[in-house]
């Protein structure tokens, strides 16, 4: 027989809890160092991770770890308002327990701890759609998957790109080397400041742009250099790379690119301190460039309908296409107001700012 209880993580659980996520999504994702579960834990400006243990004893034996739900306070800001959402973060049930174990009720009671602690709970993961869906959330929002070559003819680029992530050993990877090496005819003459993390985190550019941003940008996250540290420049990633420029009208905007594979960038995140399409025309231009430059074969981006102004969102329809893999298509995210957000909100979801800044750990 199977006897299951749950409880609060403690500091102590941590070695063991990171050790079993990294083998439980370890045909996915490189090993998660211990170092880092605790940096997002622990240091996040929203304040820590809440975390719920699962626990299961068979016959009689000792309690070991079945399952986990966590939720990742993020902050967010709408004109001078402030809110705090989480993210789900590592939740699972361990395969030999599924069907042993009622998860959506003990994800319930997670959800009643945190009632007026958090504004809004969300997920990015659309494998869970139902599950989250029968607790309350709200799946409407979809996803919207950007792509873009980064030489000419980008439809050719794409479809190499794709061939070298298939096709590893087949001469598709020197095929792209080659390719990137072509001389590039550029689509803009903005230069861009190219910071590293340690650069961004001190930069004179940062330190007042969201008090600026924010009054234009509607509910959003927040990227003070607090939060864009935690999310980005403190995680030991050197691939990544973020893009600033100013306009002489004292308009601003960044990108944060990663080069999460050779030839292959993406944009985690991008902001301008007004919702205007002929500068982020011209900045998104200015960043595609950049990354082509510095070997970029194809260039991703995500992002909601409802994320953008129409006018801005435009300009992402128009610069970048669909995947052309269609797995990557009708994803969506799943987001749900706690009883604190719908008395701060008037209980309606308003137009919320998405990027792959909301995606953590």
């Amino acid at each position: 027989m199977i006897r299951f209880r749950t409880r609060r993580m403690g500091p102590s659980d941590e070695v063991l809890f990171n050790d079993t996520y990294n083998a439980l999504v370890q045909d996915r994702r490189a090993p998660r160092p211990l170092e880092v579960m605790r940096r997002i834990w622990h240091e996040g400006p929203g304040g820590p991770v809440r975390s719920w243990l699962i626990e299961a004893q068979e016959d009689g034996g000792e309690w070991r770890l079945a399952g986990h739900h966590g939720l990742c306070p993020i902050r967010f800001t709408r004109g001078p308002d402030e809110f705090v959402f989480a993210k789900t973060v590592n939740t699972f049930l361990l395969p030999e327990f599924r069907g042993k174990f009622l998860y959506l009720r003990f994800e319930l009671k997670c959800l009643a701890e945190v009632e007026h602690e958090f504004d809004a709970t969300y997920t990015l993961t659309s494998s869970v759609i139902r599950m989250r869906g029968a607790i309350g959330y709200d799946t409407s929002i979809e996803e919207l998957a950007f792509e873009q070559g980064l030489h000419r003819p980008h439809i050719i680029a794409r479809l190499l790109m794709r061939a070298t992530w298939r096709y590893p050993h087949s001469p598709a990877p020197l095929a792209s080397r080659l390719w990137c090496a072509r001389a590039l005819q550029r689509r803009t003459h903005l230069s861009l400041l190219a910071l590293d993390g340690q650069a961004a985190m001190t930069s004179a550019f940062f330190a007042d742009f969201w008090d600026q941003a924010r009054l234009t940008s509607g509910l959003a996250p927040r990227r003070d250099i607090a939060d864009l540290a935690w999310r980005f420049w403190a995680m030991p990633d050197p691939r990544r790379t973020t893009l600033a420029y100013s306009w002489a009208d004292g308009e601003r905007a960044f990108c944060i690119v990663n080069q999460v594979a050779d030839f292959h960038f993406t944009m985690e995140d991008i902001a301008l301190t007004a919702p205007r399409p002929d500068l982020l025309e011209q900045f998104v231009d200015a960043v595609f460039d950049w990354c082509a430059c510095h070997g970029g074969l194809m260039i991703s981006f995500m992002t909601t309908p409802d994320s953008q102004p129409s006018s801005m969102l435009e300009v992402y329809q128009r610069r970048m296409g669909r995947p052309l893999n269609r797995r990557h298509r009708d994803q969506h995210m799943s987001r749900r107001l706690t009883q604190r957000g719908r008395e701060r909100l008037n209980g309606e979801w308003p137009a919320c700012n998405v990027t792959a800044i909301l995606a953590m750990a």
